[in-house]
C-alpha cells in the first residue's frame, strides 16, 4: 500500500494506515486526527463509564431514593438497550452546551496558539505530561492507541448487550467485580438460557445413562435352559405361558428366559406333521388347532427376538 509522503509517522500513533484513502492532503490528515482525538477522550470515558453505571446505578439511587435507569438486567441505558427516557433532558441539554463549549474554545482559541497539534487543549490539572520531548511523543501515542481501543470497546458492550441480554459485568465479572466475590459464587460467570438448557439436557442423559442396565447374554441363558429337563408341555401349559395378546421385550426376556427356554426347544423339536396331527376321538381339547398354530408362530417369533438380544449383549 503507497503511503502519502505527509504521513511520515510525526504525529503520535501515525503508521501511515488509510486504505480508504480518508487523508487525502495534510490539511485533512489534520482534520481527521482532531475528530479522532475527541471520540477517543469520549470513548475512554464511556468505556469506563459504562461498567461503572451498571454496578453502582442501583446502590447510588437507593441512597438517594430515586429510580434506577439501569434494566432489571443491570443493562445501561442505551440506544440498542432502550432505557434513553429514563434519563432527564436537563443531564442532555447539560452535555450539549458543555460539549459545544469545549468546542468552541478549541476552535477559536488554543487552536491559533504556536506548536498547536490536535488535542493539545493544554488541560493538565495533575501535571502529567511530560516536558521533555520523547515523552510527550510517548504520552499521545498512548492516548490515541488507548482511544482507539476504547472506541472498539464502548461498541463492542453495546452489541454483547444487545445480543445476550446480559450486562457486561456479569458476562464477565472477574474484570469488573472484586476478586473475593467472584470467587465466592458459583464460577462468577452467567451462561445465557440456551447454554444453561444445554447443559440440563447433558446432564440428564449422563443421569439416564447410568440407570441403564444390559440383559445378560442369550448363551448364558441357554446354557442354563440346557441343564433343565426337557418335557414336552401340554396344549394348556403353551396357552398359560403365552397368552393370546403376550409380547415380548428384552427387558422381560431375560427373567423369562428359563421358562420359556425349555418350551421352545421342546415344540421345535416337534416333526412339523406332529404340531398338525388331529387329536383323539376321545380327548377333549381345550385349545383349538387354530390358537395352537398361532402359538407356534409366537415362539418363532419369541427365537428371533431372543436371538437380536444375543446380537445386542454381544
Amino acid at each position: 500500500m503507497t503511503v502519502p509522503a505527509y504521513m511520515d509517522g510525526s504525529m503520535a500513533g501515525d503508521v501511515g494506515f488509510d486504505p480508504l484513502k480518508f487523508a487525502d492532503s495534510e490539511q485533512n490528515l489534520l482534520n481527521y486526527r482532531e475528530a479522532e482525538i475527541k471520540h477517543a477522550r469520549l470513548a475512554m470515558l464511556a468505556a469506563a463509564g459504562w461498567p461503572i453505571s451498571e454496578l453502582f446505578d442501583k446502590k447510588i439511587a437507593n441512597i438517594f431514593g430515586m429510580e434506577a435507569v439501569v434494566d432489571s438486567a443491570n443493562r445501561v441505558p442505551s440506544v440498542l438497550n432502550g432505557g434513553m427516557g429514563k434519563i432527564s433532558p436537563v443531564y442532555w441539554a447539560a452535555c450539549i452546551i458543555l460539549a459545544g463549549a469545549i468546542d468552541l474554545f478549541g476552535v477559536f482559541s488554543v487552536s491559533k496558539k504556536e506548536g498547536y497539534f490536535p488535542g493539545n487543549y493544554g488541560f493538565d490539572p495533575f501535571g502529567l505530561y511530560p516536558t521533555d520531548e520523547k515523552g510527550q511523543k510517548w504520552m499521545q501515542t498512548a492516548e490515541i492507541k488507548n482511544g482507539r481501543l476504547a472506541m472498539i470497546a464502548i461498541t463492542g458492550f453495546c452489541f454483547q448487550e444487545l445480543v445476550t441480554n446480559i450486562a457486561v459485568v456479569d458476562q464477565t465479572p472477574i474484570f469488573f467485580k472484586p476478586i473475593f466475590e467472584v470467587l465466592s459464587s458459583d464460577n462468577g460467570y452467567i451462561y445465557p438460557d440456551a447454554a444453561t438448557a444445554g447443559i440440563s439436557t447433558i446432564e440428564s442423559i449422563s443421569s439416564a445413562a447410568e440407570t441403564v442396565t444390559v440383559a445378560p447374554p442369550v448363551d448364558i441363558v441357554s446354557a442354563t435352559a440346557s441343564e433343565a429337563t426337557v418335557a414336552i408341555p401340554s396344549f394348556e401349559s403353551v396357552t398359560a405361558i403365552i397368552p393370546e395378546t403376550s409380547t415380548v421385550t428384552p427387558s422381560a426376556s431375560a427373567a423369562s428366559a428359563e421358562t420359556v427356554a425349555p418350551l421352545i426347544e421342546s415344540i421345535s423339536g416337534l416333526p412339523a406333521d406332529a404340531a398338525a396331527a388331529p387329536l383323539p376321538s376321545d380327548a377333549a381339547p381345550t385349545v383349538p388347532m387354530e390358537e395352537l398354530i398361532v402359538a407356534k408362530q409366537r415362539i418363532v417369533e419369541l427365537e428371533s427376538k431372543l436371538a437380536a438380544i444375543s446380537q445386542l449383549s454381544q
